[in-house]
């Protein structure tokens, strides 16, 4: 591959080549998620309870995940803005060395932890016993799914978002393909039910590091990964400050929405399969701000590189605008078709009863979202990712001083959760902003530096 220079030419032109693979392939993912829900929901409210439950570890992950591939990202995108390739291979290599000790931890640490986690949330009868079979195949997830999203991550801090779509193209095509044939026992395969989501999604991971091992080391690679192999505790280091807090605030959004579950539990099996549904609803809609945040984070990396600070303001001005914008009708269409998005999943009464309430009142809190999603972006790309993390601490210990008491004191009902995690949201929303425009100032007068090689 060649590399791609992303501080010179059309902004706009750039922003769309970079997001627009990002989004097919978070499509793709998310296609994939919402094939395990539509067909685990086939074996009912238990299921997709289990499922989903099952499925907030995965956050945990995305936390791991954006600790090891931000710092990635950011470094090899900042290297590649200097021209300075033989730094960027140093920095891939240590990452993925990294990135295999984590992993192997994070999957041996789930699988101990697996029952005690369901019950915990929520899980009982059916929903405890499916969830822990899940989940112990789920782990194992952990370390493929962290060296994929490492991988990937660095792909993106070369400009190349292309090649990590249409590996995790095939990838998401193999699982979904697989799905129906495992949970349901289809043309001869074993009726293995919620576990046959598990196993399909580990099948196709394991295809995917194939692919992506091949294209390394069997093709022409523009990074040198031939030599220094030893550990290089300078980068690791540099690397770790920029991405544990981006990681530890997707960790906080996990203990988020831990919290939710357990203040949603003593409304029974129904609430809790509502809100895994409506969940992964709104995840699916925010796909274009998620593929845009990550294509701004790449740009905005390279021109800080490069000293161009005038292109990251004109950069970060297009992003939010559209983000803004996008989010505003993703709000509109969660008022109009709640019960067709729910019904997708679902024909439960109850379940569809709880799941239009979060949808229609949590989906105001879209655009501040989106907000949090690009000026976050905005500061991975400058190297400063603290601020995302002080945002997301205080979103946490607003939503969960007010949702452990309000509700209760003042006997609320489960719809004032949602309007509790809203308020919550806003107050992160105006923290970061007043921070990124202190900080973009600094940038337009140069007073910033990028990381320097160490």
């Amino acid at each position: 591959m060649k590399p791609i220079d992303l501080t010179t030419g059309s902004i706009p032109a750039s922003l769309t080549r970079l997001a627009m693979p990002i989004l097919f392939g978070m499509f793709m993912f998310t296609l994939y998620l919402l094939a395990d829900l539509y067909f685990v929901g086939r074996l009912g409210p238990d299921a997709v309870a289990a499922l989903s439950i099952s499925g907030n570890a995965f956050f945990i992950h995305l936390g791991l995940s954006t600790v090891l591939g931000t710092g990635a990202m950011v470094l090899i995108s900042q290297a590649f803005g200097r021209k300075d390739f033989g730094y960027a291979a140093l920095v891939f290599k240590q990452s993925l060395m990294l990135t295999l000790i984590v992993g192997l931890a994070a999957a041996a640490a789930g699988f101990l932890i697996a029952r005690p986690y369901i019950a915990f949330f929520g899980g009982s009868g059916k929903s405890l016993l499916w969830g822990v079979q899940y989940f112990q195949i789920f782990c194992i997830s952990f370390l493929l799914l962290l060296l994929l999203y490492v991988i990937g991550a660095s792909y993106r801090g070369m400009g190349d978002t292309r090649t990590p779509f249409f590996v995790m193209l095939q990838a998401n095509l193999l699982n979904i393909a697989l799905d129906p044939l495992l949970i349901f026992g289809l043309l001869g395969f074993p009726r293995l039910e919620v576990r046959g989501a598990a196993v399909a999604s580990l099948i196709s991971q394991f295809y995917a590091l194939g692919v992506y091992a091949f294209l390394i080391w069997r093709k022409p690679f523009l990074l040198d990964l031939k030599r220094n192999w030893l550990p290089r505790f300078n980068i690791v280091r540099q690397s770790l400050t920029i991405g544990l807090p981006s990681g530890l605030s997707h960790f906080l959004l996990a203990a988020n929405l831990l919290i939710t579950y357990r203040v949603v539990s003593p409304y029974g099996t129904e609430a809790l399969a509502s809100i895994g549904i409506g969940w992964r609803i709104l995840n699916a809609v925010y796909l274009p701000v998620i593929a845009l945040s990550s294509a701004t984070a790449a740009m905005v990396g390279q021109n800080f590189g490069a000293h161009r600070p005038d292109r990251i303001q004109r950069c970060f001005g297009l992003s939010l605008s559209v983000g803004i914008v996008y989010m505003l009708a993703c709000t509109i269409i969660s008022w109009v078709l709640p019960a067709e998005l729910l019904g997708i999943f679902t024909s439960d009464g109850a379940v569809m009863a709880y799941g239009r309430g979060y949808l229609t009142i949590y989906s105001l809190s879209n655009i501040f979202v989106g907000m949090i999603m690009i000026m976050g972006a905005a500061f991975q790309g400058l190297g400063k990712t603290y601020p995302n993390l002080m945002g997301a601490i205080a979103d946490n210990a607003v939503y969960a001083a007010l949702v452990f008491s309000l509700p209760v004191i003042l006997g609320w009902g489960i719809q004032s959760i949602w309007w509790i995690k809203i308020a919550a949201t806003l107050i992160e929303t105006v923290l970061v902003a007043v921070w990124l425009r202190k900080d973009m100032r600094r940038v337009l007068s140069g007073a910033m530096t990028a990381v320097a090689p160490a």
